[in-house]
């Protein structure tokens, strides 16, 4: 028996999954995926995806668990003896397929699944659209701190608050002087190669990914992912990589792609003046979502220069350079540079080269197929 993986209506989650599967989305301490192995460790993993992303779908006749990456299981499925599908508040969440044919392509989830008729009911929770990544994160790094294995390590004078069991930094992790710890509401984990320089404050539950730097900065209950850069207050995000946030500025309720860079004093809202709900646009519809604290969601590649202005419930797609300071709009497009009286689209091969140079200072070089990622972006905008 095997697990599939499979995305699950991922145009709901653009612009947020342009360059990257529905399951490597990040929440807690874990990508989806990631956390789907955890309640599964003895069962080989495969994924359906779009076709852009290349996975090699290898067809077996065997029965097969497949799951939504909407789903965000907190246990491991009592599996049945027959074909069932799984059922999460009343959203089908995946199923179990024990007979051929079985489905190798996102056009065939769909047919297997209604086919389905005998239901379970099962535990966990359910990403029917993007903001509930903020509005279930604090509770998931609560829950992958719990599974953690390995015993506190503290081998350094720190200061905090709350209970020591309740931190854990990295061995290789560099803790500078005038760091303060607050995990009175959740625990901290600081991944390995992370740096946190002087006068940096961590609320619980925060998550601090691998090779992050912060410096002077105030994280409250949010998930920085790899290789981040952050100074200045971000409240209850989620990073999801590679991006930087390096001065002073609020980002708050939020969700960020990879490589983005925020400018210096650059703010969002995520409160609106009336405390009404805040609404949110994907695609041709409005959404009210029920938060009444919600951000913006910003797209891979996108750089706001100092002093951006980001309106409460803003959606902002890939590769959108916005500069000059000021309010910017609330919905912008992938591939658009926007500043004092311009407004035109960015140029591919601008795109690529500035690419090639960002990665470059982390290290990494441009591959080919990341090349063609963008290409089949700027031609899908």
């Amino acid at each position: 028996m095997r697990i599939v993986l499979y995305e699950d209506h991922p145009e709901e989650f653009f612009p947020i999954v342009n360059f990257y599967p529905q399951f490597n989305l990040r929440i807690g301490m874990r990508t989806i995926a990631e956390n789907t192995a955890y309640y599964f460790p003895k069962f080989r993993l495969d994924y359906i995806a779009r076709p852009l992303f290349n996975f090699k779908f290898n067809p077996r006749n065997e029965p097969t668990i497949y799951l939504s990456s909407r789903l965000i299981l907190n246990e491991r499925i009592q599996l049945p003896y027959e074909e069932t599908r799984f059922v999460v508040d009343g959203n089908d969440a995946g199923f179990l397929k024990v007979t051929p044919p079985f489905p190798q392509s996102l056009d065939e989830i769909t047919p297997a699944l209604n086919n389905i008729k005998r239901r379970k009911d099962i535990s966990g929770r359910f990403i029917k659209y993007p903001w509930d990544l903020i509005r279930y994160n604090k509770d998931m790094i609560i829950e992958h701190f719990k599974q953690i294995k390995k015993p506190c390590m503290i081998s350094r004078s720190i200061t905090f608050t709350g209970s020591k069991r309740s931190i854990f930094i990295a061995r290789d992790a560099m803790v500078h002087k005038f760091v303060y710890f607050d995990c009175t509401e959740g625990p901290v984990y600081i991944d390995r190669k992370v740096e946190i320089k002087p006068f940096t404050t961590i609320i619980g539950p925060s998550f601090i990914g691998e090779g992050t730097i912060l410096d002077r900065a105030k994280v409250i209950k949010s998930t920085i992912g790899p290789y981040c850069r952050i100074g200045g207050e971000v409240e209850e995000c989620i990073f999801q990589g590679f991006s930087n946030k390096y001065h002073e500025g609020f980002i708050g309720h939020s969700f960020i792609g990879e490589w983005v860079n925020i400018g210096s004093l650059t703010t969002n809202s995520d409160l609106k003046n009336n405390y009404s709900n805040v609404r949110i646009k994907l695609g041709d519809r409005e959404y009210d979502t029920g938060m009444i604290k919600l951000g913006c969601f910003i797209g891979d590649h996108t750089k706001l220069g100092i002093g951006t202005l980001i309106p409460t419930g803003a959606v902002v797609g890939s590769f959108v350079n916005f500069f000059g300071g000021g309010m910017m709009p609330k919905y912008v497009p992938s591939f658009k540079w926007l500043g004092p009286n311009i407004e035109e689209d960015y140029k591919l091969e601008k795109a690529i080269a500035m690419t090639r140079v960002v990665m470059a200072r982390r290290g990494i070089t441009l591959s080919p197929e990341y090349e063609e990622l963008i290409r089949y972006n700027h031609k899908n905008r």
